[in-house]
């Protein structure tokens, strides 16, 4: 069986997340749209255009301040396209995220992290080496496996309306295709609906607890809404029945750097490395920081030189140049 969970994860690799909350206040004239774009390391980025457009036909365009943050006023509800347009000088990708305002609340709060291509490129399609004796004997229709496999398609083609459509399809043929709600699942956190996503993933664990594509999404998902906790708990579940897959322990390292749980990040940040040096490249940075957090100031330095090694055009390479070289002071003068 092809892992669904992979599309997702050559489009939106570490370092590539987004947050999305309201904040019910009281009633004004139209809608606040803020938020912060960051790099891949956290940083902020700085004076980078950002676009919004609703299916209303409203648009408009800001530019990030030097903190990275931005801000639209006074806009009518409606389903926008959020856009952080990027030079084409720059190393880093963002992709479009899908922001409906109608739902309660005037305030919008949207977290954006660039994410690095080379990573994306890196990651191939892959089939599970975990089968299940649950997914060995599921008698699931022909029509209903016709329509998983539609569907899969026009993700791929990012006809996500189309492609939720032909997997409502299978689901109605049959009710028990927890395949079909994870590759739902996988169809919303493309088309940058987090919230969704996480529902579907949900949904397809109810059905099969230990379904490991599931569990890695639904563990993405908590992530990038920044529940840190619920998030080590279904990533570590996913690691355990399948521990081949490196951006799981990719994701757990994160989650545990953000509780500053330095050296369980810095072992799962070291397992996703020596699993795929290649496809988590972002680690290295990562890693990095879950020294520093521990006082190795010389380790840590060394892995933000790799890091930049391997990605020598990165726009934040001169201020990632400044950390490494005063994290090397730190560690001569003891500290």
């Amino acid at each position: 069986m092809r892992r669904n969970i992979r599309g997702f994860r050559r489009l939106m690799m570490v370092g590539s997340y987004l947050l999305v909350t309201n904040i019910p206040v009281y009633p004004q004239h139209g809608i606040t749209v803020s938020g912060k774009v960051s790099l891949p390391d956290g940083n902020a980025a700085a004076q980078l255009p950002v676009s919004i457009s609703g299916s209303n036909g409203f648009s408009a365009s800001t530019n990030t301040d030097d903190v990275g943050n931005f801000q639209f006023e006074g806009i009518p509800r409606s389903i926008y396209s959020l856009v952080v347009n990027i030079p084409k000088s720059m190393y880093f990708r963002a992709d479009p995220i899908s922001l409906d305002t109608t739902r309660e609340g005037n305030i919008f709060m949207i977290n954006i992290f660039l994410h690095n291509p080379m990573e994306s490129s890196t990651q191939k399609e892959k089939t599970s080496q975990v089968i299940s004796t649950k997914e060995a004997s599921q008698m699931v229709p022909k029509d209903a496996r016709k329509a998983l496999d539609k569907g899969k398609k026009l993700r791929e083609q990012k006809k996500y309306d189309a492609a939720l459509a032909e997997l409502d399809k299978a689901i109605k043929l049959f009710p028990d295709y927890f395949q079909a709600y994870e590759e739902k699942g996988t169809v919303q956190v493309q088309a940058g609906r987090t919230q969704e996503a996480l529902q579907d993933f949900g949904r397809a664990l109810k059905i099969f607890p230990d379904y490991e594509a599931a569990l890695s999404g639904a563990g993405y998902c908590l992530l990038t809404l920044g529940k840190y906790d619920q998030s080590i708990e279904l990533l570590q579940k996913a690691i355990n029945v399948d521990p081949t897959h490196s951006q799981n322990l990719l994701f757990l390292g994160i989650a545990n750097l953000a509780l500053s749980h330095w050296e369980k990040a810095q072992e799962t940040l070291e397992q996703a490395l020596r699993r795929d040096p290649a496809g988590v490249v972002t680690a290295h940075m990562y890693l990095a920081n879950a020294l520093a957090g521990q006082h190795l100031y010389a380790r840590a330095a060394e892995e933000l030189h790799t890091y930049l090694q391997l990605n020598p055009g990165a726009p934040n390479a001169e201020r990632l140049r400044n950390k490494e070289q005063y994290w090397r002071t730190q560690n001569a003068q003891g500290h």
